[in-house]
């Protein structure tokens, strides 16, 4: 629980802010009383404060608010509170609360709006390609107001804990106060808590060494562009909805037309399978896609506002952010090595670290990788990779991506110092029990890592993905 919370409290409020700005969201966690969503000034505030408020921002006090209690990335309780100034009472400035102000924090939910559990997690956008600045699980502002508050934990190193937001409008909603759950030996956490803290040591408890009951599946995406014109052609002039290889939603303006393309490899517990059904389904696009003068595209921004996401999904394996972590730094980021600089525009809208979306089936999907189908080598590498970090996250504990100058880096786009951070990531990942099956698929990234090469995203993926045959060695 919480194991970033050294991360969190090392963070002045200037730089909490510049973070979530930083991740898509709004803040006004000032102290300066601007009560207003601004981009924060590192430095500025005292290093040692928690709760980083101070008098009441003048300009806010009259706006509806909401408190959103979280344990391990899911919202447990929900709660409207109003708006004026007595609805600001129970935040206050100073250091390190003490156990009693805690409890007061983390209980007395009884007047929420019963909304439960339900909407965890950062999820997709109403109709929108890819996902949303603000993750959403369900749709509305229940949704809206769940996923800006799991962000907002997740973003500064936390999982657990009470965010206060307030409404801006517009469907907006900006993040005032993030106060972490603490567990203070010998007492219990808040009642809250309790329960959900039980059933995930409980969930965890029954996981076997390696999850050999780890399913993966996934659905990258990729554009069809017409050559002598360089325009989309929308993919549902070929393809389904439904099946293998299918269509999807579109950035805004592209309502109803299902523009993107996806392959929808059936899942596999083992990763050559799951290959073995992506290339399947390359091959069922192919021949779906009669036009063979159109080009496929794929990676993180192949085209100026066409965003697209390599989503995994995984089930068979409880959700935690020790889990999401390992994801973002042992498979995110070297990705983000290898893609193409104008994937960088991606971010934040899309490809937020730690962006995943909880699934009907049980599992989840992790949602920050771009479209990994620039290449069968790149794909190849990525779901070994993903596999084996899934399989043993626990032995992956290094957390370069916690450094601020190195999460800013990765938003940025600014690959130097994060080569030089992901070499000991490398290191550890070779040493893991079960590289050795991977070793084969893994180290061609590696390699290209360590020679500084990219993808290109100009580049026509079709021919490539149409020689993958079956016999083809994966």
């Amino acid at each position: 629980m919480n194991e970033g919370l050294n991360v969190f409290v090392g963070l002045t409020p200037g730089q909490r802010e510049a973070r979530l700005l930083r991740c898509g969201l709004h803040a006004a966690m000032t102290s300066a009383g601007e009560g207003k969503p601004r981009q924060a000034k590192a430095g500025n505030s005292n290093k040692k404060a928690v709760n980083t408020y101070g008098s009441e921002p003048e300009s806010i006090s009259h706006k509806q608010r909401y408190r959103v209690s979280v344990f391990n990335l899911e919202v447990i309780q929900f709660q409207a509170l109003g708006t004026g100034q007595a609805m600001r009472k129970d935040l206050h400035s100073g250091g390190l609360r003490t156990a009693a102000e805690r409890e007061t924090v983390n209980s007395g939910f009884t007047g929420g709006n019963g909304l439960g559990n339900a909407g965890n997690g950062f999820g997709a956008w109403d109709g929108q390609q890819e996902g949303n600045s603000l993750p959403v699980m369900r749709r509305g502002t229940a949704g809206l107001l769940r996923g800006t508050a799991i962000r907002a934990l997740y973003s500064l190193g936390l999982d657990s804990g009470v965010v206060w937001l307030t409404a801006m409008g517009e469907r907006h909603y900006a993040v005032e106060d993030v106060i972490p759950l603490l567990n203070t030996p010998g007492q219990p956490l808040p009642a809250p808590f309790q329960a959900a803290s039980q059933a995930l040591a409980l969930a965890l408890a029954g996981e076997q060494p390696g999850r050999p009951g780890l399913l993966m599946g996934m659905d990258p995406e990729f554009l069809l562009l017409r050559g002598s014109s360089g325009r989309v052609v929308p993919a549902s002039r070929f393809l389904p909805l439904d099946g293998v290889a299918g269509c999807d939603a579109g950035p805004p303006g592209t309502q109803g037309m299902f523009p993107v393309a996806e392959l929808r490899p059936a899942p596999r517990g083992e990763p050559r399978a799951l290959l073995a059904q992506l290339m399947s389904a390359a091959r069922a696009a192919d021949r779906l896609v009669a036009d063979r003068s159109l080009s496929w595209r794929a990676g993180g921004m192949p085209l100026r506002g066409w965003a697209l996401g390599g989503h995994l999904h995984f089930s068979g394996v409880t959700l935690t952010a020790p889990l999401l972590r390992a994801l973002d730094n042992y498979l995110a980021l070297p990705l983000m090595l290898l893609e193409d600089a104008r994937a960088t525009a991606r971010r934040p809208r899309y490809g937020v670290l730690g962006d995943f979306r909880i699934q009907p089936h049980g599992g989840f999907e992790y949602r920050t990788l771009p479209s990994f189908l620039v290449s069968p080598v790149i794909a190849k590498g990525a779901v070994f990779l993903a596999h084996l970090i899934v399989s043993r996250y626990e032995d992956l504990a290094l957390r370069p991506l916690d450094r601020e100058d190195l999460h800013a880096a990765y938003y940025s786009g600014n690959k130097t110092p994060l080569r030089a951070a992901f070499i000991p990531l490398q290191a550890q990942l070779r040493s893991l029990r079960g590289y050795a099956q991977a070793a084969r698929y893994v180290e061609p990234l590696l390699e290209y890592i360590a020679a500084e090469r990219t993808w290109d995203e100009s580049r026509d993926i079709r021919m490539l993905w149409q020689g993958c045959s079956q016999s083809t060695p994966v």
